[in-house]
Parts: C-alpha cells; sequence; structure tokens
C-alpha cells in the first residue's frame, strides 16, 4: 500500500470516496483467497491428494499386488490345507505358505503382469 498526501479537503473527499469503492472489491478478494485456503487444508482433500501421488507410483503399487497375493496365498493355504486341523495341517500349510512367499518376493512382478494380463479384457489385451 503506498502512502497519498492529502494537501486539501476535495482530495481528502475524493480518496475517501476512492476508498469505499475498492473496499468491497478487497474483502471479497479476501474471503476467496481463505476459502481457498481453507480448502486446501481440509483433510480429506489432502488424503485424496496423498492417495493418488501413492497409486501413481510404481514401486508402490507393486508392493501393495505383493502384499494382496501374499493375503491371498495365506487365505487358500488356510482354506485348503486346514492349518488348525492336525499338526500335519499345520506343517504343511506353514511349508506351503513360505514357499509361496519365497516366490512372490522374487517374481513379484512378473507374477502380478500374467495375473493382469488374465484379468483384462480380450478387446484391451488385441490392441
Amino acid at each position: 500500500m503506498q502512502k497519498v498526501i492529502i494537501s486539501n479537503q476535495a482530495e481528502l473527499l475524493a480518496r475517501i470516496k476512492f476508498l469505499k469503492r475498492e473496499k468491497p472489491v478487497k474483502e471479497e478478494d479476501l474471503k476467496l483467497k481463505f476459502k481457498e485456503y481453507m480448502t486446501s487444508l481440509n483433510p480429506l482433500l489432502l488424503m485424496k491428494d496423498a492417495l493418488h501421488q501413492l497409486a501413481n507410483d510404481k514401486e508402490v503399487r507393486l508392493d501393495l499386488g505383493k502384499v494382496g497375493l501374499n493375503i491371498a496365498t495365506t487365505f487358500i493355504t488356510d482354506k485348503l490345507l486346514g492349518r488348525q486341523r492336525s499338526i500335519k495341517g499345520f506343517l504343511g500349510s506353514m511349508l506351503v505358505e513360505k514357499l509361496s512367499s519365497l516366490v512372490i518376493t522374487s517374481n513379484g512382478s512378473k507374477l502380478l503382469d500374467g495375473l493382469s494380463k488374465l484379468l483384462k479384457p480380450k478387446s484391451q489385451s488385441t490392441l
């Protein structure tokens, strides 16, 4: 804001009139800036933006895919071998779980690529 020198009554009245016209415009501008600032601090929007950035990161997607495969193999192993039924079942399921975890860890990207190709519709894969 610059300093204005007023030397007579007419200049004072003109300046007052100018400031009265300028005040609502500046207030409206300030309200809009404050509203933008408050929406930028909204926790849901911050989380949404962070998740979008994570979803676009290839390493994060690969790690999430590996975690999903590990959860799926653990679930299938428990259902097929019945971990709670006997000691043999428990040991067998632990062995299968450890082996599948090792395979997923070493070949996770290849497995995820294969699964994504299987799950894509045929019309998209031929393009």
